[in-house]
């Protein structure tokens, strides 16, 4: 697999599928080649006081905040299983401010177990700041750029080869559902009718010249195996794995 990283196996979970340490089995469809963590924010956060997980036809909408107890803390409590694990460890990083970013990437490169480092793109950031947050995150583990589906047909992907990324996840998209007494709810969308999208990211950003690993819609192995014949060079799983 030309994907320039650790793995051995096209699969693995998309971030806040699984936790932030390997599971003690992964029944589908094979061993993963990767796990990647929950989301680590250098700053603890709590959850969304609106929770939700809201249905639609064809997935879901899911609001949660991304609650994690922060960066030491997530070290303390969980970097000696990255050390023991037989898995590739990729850490999913989020941030608003590049520096929170660096400081981060520089801990982990000293973090036994961890060989990788994907970095999550705020709801509302700009492309300038999603280059610099990308670009603070470059050291001496390979970086991903975790890119919304939402945002796949951006102009400023074209430069992301040119900032020395190892691949790009076509992750899950953002969306807005009613919830409670009509309010509206905005969150992370799953679900298999997301599947069209990404197969169709996945063809249309061929040219970035970067491995692409499709992170949202992938329900089935017949989906899977056509991602990976149309030029997918792994696949990440999410609520397919919470059955």
């Amino acid at each position: 697999m030309n994907i320039d990283l650790e793995i051995s196996s096209p699969f693995m979970n998309a971030a806040g599928a699984l936790g932030f340490t390997p599971p003690a089995r992964w029944s589908w469809p094979e061993p993963p080649g990767a796990f990647v963590t929950n989301t680590v924010s250098l700053s603890a956060r709590t959850p969304a006081q609106t929770r939700a997980l809201l249905p639609y036809p064809g997935g879901y909408l899911l609001h949660s905040g991304l609650p994690n107890p922060g960066f030491k803390s997530v070290l303390r409590q969980h970097a000696a299983a990255w050390g023991r694990s037989q898995l590739p460890i990729w850490v999913h990083l989020l941030a608003d401010k590049p520096e929170e970013i660096h400081a981060m990437a520089l801990r982990l490169e000293e973090v036994e177990g961890v060989t990788a480092l994907e970095v999550g793109i705020p709801p509302q950031a700009q492309p300038g700041l999603i280059l610099d947050l990308l670009q603070a995150a470059l050291g001496e583990l390979p970086v991903i750029a975790a890119v919304p589906l939402n945002m796949a047909g951006q102009p400023w992907l074209d430069k992301l080869p040119a900032l020395g990324l190892r691949a790009v996840t076509l992750s899950a998209p953002r969306g807005s559902l009613p919830g409670e007494a009509g309010v509206l709810v905005s969150g992370r969308l799953c679900g298999p009718g997301l599947f069209p999208q990404v197969l169709a990211a996945v063809k249309n950003l061929r040219t970035l010249g970067l491995p692409l690993i499709a992170g949202a819609g992938v329900y089935s192995l017949p989906n899977a195996q056509t991602l990976l014949q149309s030029g997918a060079a792994a696949i990440q799983l999410d609520g397919v794995l919470w059955r």
